[in-house]
């Protein structure tokens, strides 16, 4: 199953194995726009521009009735740990946003960027996440206390993607400078730069064994490269 969000206002399920639409949700205006599933697939977390994060029931298509309140900025990103203990979402102001999930509580609020948080992603252990922001940084955090580690420079335009890979060891972004970076998660270096768009990427994600990367661009086409795992 996957999950989509839309200028249309609508949150939509996809069966991967039918190719096709397999529920929809409308959440109202404004109401989605950025969405993440829970590790164990029975709810997705929807950011909204007023600053709230909705929690909906996949099988039901109903909204919880409490949602996580940053009382903050239209909320941009979002992303569960990988056992569904956390949620950090990330804000147009720069804000890093966790929450404990089960009690609903907002634990830390992260002043980590000076412009909108576009894309976040966790470690596979769940020890660290990572941000892309506007101000053409990459920030890693300690999933535990939430502090920030270290900041990542290479891109030379808004950074709008980010996603780890499989086993931790390296992670990925991309970038409205048009570029595809892999970065080394212990040197905190970038490796390799692929340059094959010709438009700002917008999305990066890694294959189950991290052999294959793909990224999506405003130049419409979707690439896919071998990684060297």
């Amino acid at each position: 199953m996957a999950v989509s969000t839309s200028l249309d206002s609508q949150i939509r399920l996809w069966s991967l194995q039918a190719n096709s639409v397999a529920k929809v949700i409308d959440p109202g205006p404004v109401e989605a726009w950025t969405a993440a599933f829970s590790p164990d697939g029975r709810f997705i977390a929807a950011g909204s521009h007023s600053g709230a994060i909705n929690i909906w029931n996949v099988d039901t298509g109903e909204k919880e009735i409490r949602p996580l309140e940053t009382k903050g900025k239209f909320i941009m990103s979002v992303a569960y740990s990988p056992n569904g203990s956390q949620l950090v979402a990330g804000s147009e102001n720069g804000a890093v946003y966790m929450f404990d999930v089960v009690t609903g509580k907002l634990i830390h609020t992260i002043q980590g960027h000076a412009m909108a948080v576009r894309s976040i992603s966790f470690s596979p252990e769940g020890r660290h996440w990572i941000t892309a922001s506007d101000d053409k940084r990459i920030n890693l955090y300690d999933s535990h206390s939430g502090n920030p580690i270290s900041t990542m420079s290479a891109h030379t335009s808004w950074v709008l993607s980010v996603s780890y890979s499989p086993d931790g060891r390296h992670f990925a972004s991309g970038s409205s400078d048009k570029r595809v970076k892999i970065w080394d998660a212990d040197s905190k270096q970038c490796v390799h730069t692929f340059d094959s768009h010709t438009d700002q990427v917008w999305g990066v994600a890694y294959n189950e064994d991290g052999s294959k990367l793909a990224s999506v661009s405003d130049d419409c086409t979707l690439n896919v490269y071998q990684t060297g795992v």
